[in-house]
């Protein structure tokens, strides 16, 4: 019925073969439509008395959600920064600990990566969402704070919070949404280097208060897809040159997502060192210059993309809270890429400040 739905005209009358009794007076069906990026609420309503037959007939209306109508376009941007990892309400032998590096009394620097996502309706007459040049001007007039900039000591922004990635995106977040006019921010995500960024997710403008961190991690390791489960013949067909009797190799790209709150005391959702000291024991270690089908955990399941995440999941969650851990995934080619959010863990690690 869903699919006549979207087919039919809306003045259609459509029959449902149900006692009138049982029937609620309303009912409610929303449907997804990918075309158009539109989404239609469809109200079913009774029409009385019912047919002969017990059919009671159904008019309908549609409704429109315009959020779905919005359009999200993107703008890349980058700028030069220094800063220093420090508490001052802690001694210099627990910020090395805590920092490490990053605790060096001069500080060190990035060449940040911003990139800032607006969405918002298409102006009928200008045919867009916000113009380009006014949304790199606004980023421009925001970022005059940061460039080329000591971010400790020549902004008024952390004088009682760490310069992390994450404090510097819910920063900018807020520089860049007080300048937005016909359009809301949508997300704000910062690099820090090729392997490391937050985002900072808002919805419809509404900031969400939580920011993810994606960390990358990086190994080489041969493979081949088979299973014994099949004749070689189905192998072949199914897997292709992937089924290699000799094997073949990635250079895979490992990506933990974690997301919560900034600590108050470290400006940090979660110990990075610790996370890298996890990842590389648990998985780097294991996996890098390994023929991946001799690891114990395949010798009964196909060593894909897909398979290998979820092993790499498990053995995460182990190790990272259930709710600091929000997803991974893999990078094995430019070409093919995997994400898995996981089941539920069970976990009793807990944190580090």
């Amino acid at each position: 019925m869903r699919d006549r739905l979207c087919r039919q005209p809306p003045r259609l009358r459509i029959f449902d073969q149900k006692p009138a009794g049982k029937i609620n007076l309303w009912v409610r069906i929303v449907i997804r439509r990918l075309t158009a990026h539109n989404t239609q609420t469809i109200l079913l309503r009774p029409t009385f008395p019912p047919t002969k037959t017990g059919a009671v007939g159904f008019s309908y209306q549609h409704y429109t959600d315009t959020r779905m109508r919005d359009v999200f376009l993107t703008k890349r941007i980058e700028f030069c920064a220094s800063h220093r990892y420090h508490q001052p309400r802690w001694s210099e032998k627990q910020n090395q600990t805590a920092f490490g590096h990053a605790h060096n009394l001069y500080g060190h620097g990035h060449n940040y990566l911003l990139e800032v996502s607006v969405g918002g309706p298409v102006n009928p007459l200008t045919g867009m969402v916000l113009n380009m040049y006014d949304l790199k001007r606004i980023l421009g007039v925001v970022l005059s704070e940061f460039d080329h900039k000591d971010l400790d000591k020549d902004t008024p922004y952390f004088t009682t919070t760490i310069a992390t990635p994450e404090n510097l995106a819910l920063v900018l977040s807020e520089r860049i949404a007080s300048h937005l006019d016909g359009a809301y921010l949508e997300r704000v995500r910062l690099f820090e280097d090729e392997d490391l960024y937050v985002d900072y997710p808002h919805n419809n403008g509404r900031s969400m208060n939580t920011v993810c961190l994606t960390r990358r991690y990086h190994f080489s390791a041969a493979h081949r897809l088979h299973t014994d489960r099949l004749s070689p013949e189905d192998n072949k067909k199914i897997f292709g040159k992937c089924n290699n009797p000799n094997g073949h190799g990635h250079n895979y790209t490992l990506e933990v997502t974690l997301h919560g709150q900034p600590h108050p005391d470290t400006g940090a959702i979660y110990d990075l060192s610790h996370l890298d000291q996890v990842v590389n024991d648990t998985i780097v270690k294991r996996f890098d210059h390994q023929h991946i089908n001799y690891d114990p955990a395949f010798r009964e399941t196909t060593t894909t993309g897909e398979n290998l995440l979820v092993l790499m999941w498990d053995l995460l969650a182990k190790e990272i809270p259930a709710e600091t851990l929000y997803k991974v995934g893999l990078i094995e080619t430019r070409d093919n890429y995997f994400e898995y959010y996981g089941r539920t863990p069970t976990s009793s690690a807990t944190p580090a400040p």
